[in-house]
C-alpha cells in the first residue's frame, strides 16, 4: 500500500524523519539533501497539483463522499493544493518542512483511499486511488528531475475553470510562473475571452492548429504555430475552428500572485462574438506575436549553439507584475548551461538531450518539459543525431 519511491526519495524520507524524531536536529542535512528536496518540492508543484485538486473533486461524488475517511482525505488534499503558493526554501527547511509535509500528506491520502476502497469494496474509490497513486509515483519514483510530457497529460489531473468553461492541466510550476495546457473540446468555442488583473500570459500554438486568436480589439486567423504575448488587463481568447479537440499551451506569470494565480485571477468578458479588426499576427496591434513554428524551423539550421529572445519581458508583463521572457535555443552539439537566478521552465521541441542538475541526470526528448530552480547548476547536453531545439521562459522584472 506504499507508493513506489526512488533511492533518492527514500534517502530524503529518512533524513526528514530522523530530523523530526530528534527534535528537528538539522546538522546531518547536507547541501545535496537541500538541492534534492527543492527538486522534489517543485515536482509536487507541477502536474501533481492538478492531481490534488482533481482527486478532491472526485471525492465529492455522492457514491464516494459518504465514506468516513473521505472528509479527512479532502482536507489533506486541500493542504497539498495550497502549498503550491508557498515559497520553496533554499536551506534545511526544504527538507524538514516542505518535502516532509508533502511526503507525509500524499502518503496519508493514498493510504486512506486504498483502505477505504478495500474495506468498502468500492470500485469508484479504487479507481480514484489508482489514478492518484499513478500520478504521484511519477514524483516519488523519479530522481528529482521531473519530466512532464504534453502529449500524455494525466487522467484525474485537471482544474475546471467554471467561469470560462474549460479544463486546465498544469505542466510545470516555478516560483512566479507556470506552463499549462488548456483542453478545448471541438464542440465549444475554445478559450472564451477573458483578462487577468495581476497576471501576464503567453498563448502558444503548435501545428496542427486552426482558429482565431484574439487580443484586445483585434484578432488574427492562425493555421500554424504562434506565440502571443498578453499584458495584464488585456482581453484575449482563442476560437477553435479546427473541428477537433485542441490543446492550447499557455504560460502564466505574476510576481504578485505566483504561477498559481491563473486559477483565480480570471475575469470572463463574455464578448466572443464581438466584431474585431483582423490584423497580421506579427503586427503592433497583435503585440508583435511570433510565428513559432517558423522560428523553430529557422533555428534548427543553426551550425553552433544559438539562443534568441522571441518575446521580451516588456511585451508580456508590466512593471507591477513583471514580464514573461520567451526564448528559443538550438544546440547542434555539446552542452549549454541553464543556470539562472530565476526559475526557468524548458520545453523541448526537437532532438534529444541529457539534463544534468547537480549530478542527477535524466534523458529528455520532444514534448518534454522540466524546470530548473533558481540558483541550481543545470547543463543540457545534446545527445541525438540532430540539433536539440528548446523553448525556455523566465519571469523577469520590467522597468
Amino acid at each position: 500500500m506504499n507508493l513506489k519511491a526512488s533511492e533518492l526519495y527514500n534517502h530524503l524520507q529518512e533524513k526528514a524523519s530522523w530530523s523530526h524524531t530528534h527534535g528537528r536536529d538539522v546538522f546531518a542535512i547536507t547541501e545535496s539533501d537541500i538541492d534534492a528536496a527543492r527538486l522534489f518540492a517543485y515536482a509536487y508543484r507541477s502536474q501533481a497539483i492538478g492531481t490534488f485538486h482533481a482527486t478532491s473533486v472526485a471525492l465529492e461524488d455522492p457514491a464516494v463522499a459518504a465514506h468516513s475517511s473521505m472528509a479527512q482525505a479532502r482536507l489533506l488534499l486541500g493542504e497539498l493544493e495550497a502549498k503550491a503558493g508557498d515559497t520553496v526554501p533554499r536551506d534545511f527547511r526544504a527538507v524538514v518542512s516542505t518535502f516532509y509535509f508533502y511526503d507525509q500528506w500524499v502518503a496519508q491520502v493514498f493510504r486512506l483511499l486504498k483502505e477505504s476502497a478495500t474495506g468498502a469494496r468500492n470500485t469508484n474509490i479504487e479507481r480514484i486511488a489508482d489514478n492518484f497513486g499513478q500520478n504521484i509515483e511519477r514524483v516519488t519514483n523519479c530522481n528529482g528531475i521531473y519530466l512532464a510530457r504534453d502529449t500524455s497529460l494525466p487522467e484525474q489531473g485537471a482544474f475546471n475553470v467554471a467561469n470560462l468553461g474549460i479544463s486546465i492541466l498544469p505542466v510545470i510550476y516555478g516560483d512566479h510562473h507556470s506552463w499549462n495546457a488548456a483542453f478545448l473540446p471541438a464542440q465549444h468555442f475554445g478559450v472564451p475571452v477573458h483578462r487577468h488583473l495581476k497576471g501576464a500570459e503567453i498563448h502558444l500554438g503548435f501545428a496542427p492548429t486552426q482558429g482565431q486568436t484574439i487580443l484586445g480589439s483585434c484578432s488574427t486567423q492562425v493555421s500554424e504555430g504562434y506565440a502571443m504575448p498578453i499584458p495584464p488587463m488585456t482581453e484575449h481568447g482563442f476560437h477553435n475552428t479546427s473541428g477537433h479537440d485542441h490543446i492550447l499551451p499557455f504560460i502564466f506569470g505574476s510576481r504578485v500572485l505566483t504561477g498559481w494565480g491563473v486559477f483565480f485571477d480570471v475575469e470572463a468578458r463574455g464578448n466572443e462574438g464581438a466584431q474585431r479588426d483582423l490584423q497580421p499576427l506579427d503586427s503592433e496591434q497583435m503585440n508583435k506575436s511570433v510565428f513559432l513554428d517558423r522560428a523553430i524551423q529557422k533555428i534548427s539550421a543553426a551550425k553552433k549553439t544559438t539562443r534568441e529572445v522571441l518575446i521580451p519581458a516588456g511585451l508580456a508583463g508590466s512593471p507591477e507584475v513583471g514580464g514573461l521572457e520567451l526564448s528559443i535555443s538550438a544546440v547542434p552539439a555539446g552542452e549549454v548551461s541553464l543556470a539562472s537566478e530565476h526559475y526557468r521552465i524548458v520545453s523541448i521541441r526537437s532532438g534529444k538531450g541529457r539534463i544534468s542538475i547537480n549530478g542527477w541526470t535524466a534523458e529528455a526528448g520532444p514534448h518534454d518539459h522540466f524546470g530548473v530552480p533558481a540558483g541550481m547548476n543545470c547543463d543540457l547536453i545534446a545527445t541525438g543525431p540532430g540539433p536539440l531545439v528548446y523553448l525556455d521562459v523566465l519571469m523577469l522584472s520590467v522597468k
